[in-house]
């Protein structure tokens, strides 16, 4: 369906932009990089600021138990026509074995939180979400969907470009990305496939240099 396509193309986080949770509530759960958050909105909605774009919009601090202070904060975001707000929170206070102390990072925490949260409601990161990721690769998609939505002209151009840079057999390309043309590549296999052509092109740039 037309309305899912940016929903799908935010959906999937690449493996290396994942990191296990080693401790705490959310043990064994997936963190993500929030940098890749904004990238892949940047991909899909344009530079931050025009396609794109966040704000705080109220703060609450509360008093939590044992002397802990705690720190809420919403964010509103839009994106191309729509606009929706998200929640996080964080420990301004927090009591360990040592006592009180202080976290002078937590409003930046609480922010980041929010804005993660905000970004759910287009998609972003939402196989994790959906608990289509075991810790270590993802389940075959198995919506119609998710397998029928192409790259974005953005990222056709990022792609051909990466082809003509490596100096990659552009037809070998497009063979192993089981693709027609460069604009056919699924959206499914755009970080691994530019992930390869970047490495290319980093190979061929050593060996000028040699």
């Amino acid at each position: 369906m037309k309305n899912l396509e940016k929903w799908h193309q935010l959906a999937r986080v690449p493996v290396e932009r994942l990191k296990t949770i080693q401790f705490g509530a959310l043990k064994g759960k997936s963190d993500i990089n929030p940098q890749w958050r904004y990238k892949a909105m940047t991909e899909v909605y344009g530079e931050c600021g025009k396609g794109w774009n966040h704000r705080l919009s109220d703060v609450q601090i509360v008093d939590g138990a044992n002397g802990e202070v705690l720190i809420f904060v919403e964010v509103k975001v839009w994106a191309g026509d729509k606009e929706f707000t998200g929640v996080g929170g964080d420990k301004i206070v927090t009591k360990d074995k040592n006592g009180l102390r202080s976290n002078d990072e937590a409003m930046k925490m609480a922010y980041t939180d929010a804005l993660g949260t905000a970004l759910k409601y287009v998609g972003v990161a939402s196989e994790i979400y959906e608990g289509n990721f075991d810790g270590s690769k993802y389940a075959d998609p198995t919506d119609a969907t998710v397998l029928a939505v192409k790259i974005n002209e953005d990222q056709a151009i990022e792609i051909k470009k990466l082809v003509e840079l490596s100096g990659a057999d552009e037809k070998r390309f497009l063979s192993h990305a089981k693709a027609e043309s460069i604009s056919d590549i699924l959206a499914v296999d755009f970080e691994r496939l530019k992930k390869n052509l970047q490495t290319k092109l980093d190979q061929k740039k050593q060996a000028e240099n040699q």
